[in-house]
């Protein structure tokens, strides 16, 4: 008897053939998900990329609008004696960034005392960026004195703080170009104090009345910091870097002037302003036993340090038409009197008490007149 075989496979079991097709289908599927994330992260690189050099078409194209309102503030060049003829003045410089030419036109569209600021950018990757500035005269630029903080720039405040108006309630304002943003609700300011901003703020310390509230206002110009100027008027000049504290801070006086780098802490005495041209750090506690008739300020056009947890009596002040320049508060720090700088940038727990007492002595745009910017425009050529 012949028995028949039976084959028996069991049902759903991929054959190897088949097993091969699919391996196949999901190579080729990831290969094209490989290829879409790879062409996703080449994109994203080259937008990275594209941003950045439009940003630095647009520093640079800015700081052509810096040193053409530079020229007219001190009268370089002879700059305004063309613009009051009825002709433009022109002229360029080149950075590591590339090269910038800026035109100069007054009055702007028959208005007096406006001007019209054309800056071209050319950076090293070859992208062009124009900014177009109209500029009014001001005879007024002490505003930024007037307030605990002042930033040049977008202002940040991380962690605690606080701000407070002086002994006659006014003063314990916070000012910025540009939006504010308060890293938490800690941050502490008086019935009394205002927010000032050209941009908007993300927060609004309890105490402070909606009315004392200013958003999207008008920038206000930074006094132009003349070196040449201190310079020449100077009661003492050092040359290179210079550390001061308790042996050589007593009974200051008029304008010192550092051609270089400034280390301070100590307990000081008189009324002065230190001018330095490098980047000043205050290493431990700058204090006087008289604030009511003592005063110091310290300037520079580069950066200025503060770390730890000192307490600093006086004006601490940054700014630069070229680059901007920094003020960074590091730390527990207790200010008595203000802080304005191009940029401002805060870490720990920071007060500030505003005081005037610098009132008298001769800071960055006292006695003298200045144009600033009214409007606006960037275009990416």
């Amino acid at each position: 008897m012949v028995r028949a075989k039976v084959g028996v496979r069991s049902v759903g079991t991929p054959t190897r053939g088949s097993v091969f097709i699919l391996a196949m289908v999901a190579l080729v599927v990831l290969l094209i998900l490989g290829t879409s994330l790879v062409q996703m992260a080449v994109q994203g690189l080259g937008t990275a990329s594209n941003d950045r050099r439009e940003l630095e078409g647009l520093s640079l194209a800015e700081s052509g609008v810096d040193m053409a309102i530079t020229k007219l503030y001190e009268d370089y060049d002879g700059i305004n004696a063309t613009i009051d003829g009825g002709g433009p003045y022109t002229d360029s410089f080149s950075l590591a960034q590339g090269n910038v030419t800026y035109t100069v036109i007054a009055p702007y569209s028959g208005i007096p005392d406006t001007c019209l600021i054309t800056s071209d950018a050319t950076t090293w990757t070859n992208r062009h960026v124009r900014v177009r500035v109209v500029a009014s005269y001001q005879r007024d630029v002490s505003r930024v004195f007037e307030g605990a903080i002042f930033s040049n720039s977008p202002l940040v405040l991380n962690g605690s703080g606080a701000v407070y108006p002086d002994a006659t309630a006014t003063g314990g304002d916070i000012y910025a170009n540009g939006d504010i943003t308060f890293n938490g609700t800690s941050f502490k300011m008086s019935k009394e104090g205002s927010i000032y901003t050209t941009g908007r703020t993300n927060w609004v310390p309890v105490d402070v009345p909606a009315t004392h509230v200013h958003q999207r206002i008008a920038p206000v110009a930074m006094p132009v910091i003349d070196p040449s100027y201190y310079e020449a008027i100077a009661t003492t000049v050092y040359n290179g870097r210079i550390t001061f504290s308790n042996s050589n801070m007593q009974n200051l006086s008029g304008v010192i002037f550092v051609k270089g780098d400034v280390k301070i802490a100590g307990n000081y005495s008189g009324q002065a302003i230190i001018v330095a041209t490098g980047k000043i750090q205050i290493t431990g506690s700058v204090t006087t036993s008289n604030p009511a008739t003592d005063t110091l300020a310290l300037i520079s056009p580069k950066a200025v340090a503060v770390t730890g947890n000192p307490t600093v009596h006086g004006l601490v002040y940054a700014h630069s038409v070229l680059a901007d320049a920094s003020i960074d508060l590091k730390g527990n720090i207790e200010v008595h009197g203000a802080v304005v700088s191009d940029v401002v940038t805060t870490n720990g727990s920071i007060t500030v008490t505003y005081s005037d007492v610098w009132k008298g002595l001769p800071l960055p745009g006292v006695g003298k007149q200045q144009w600033a910017p009214v409007s606006w425009e960037e275009f990416y050529l």
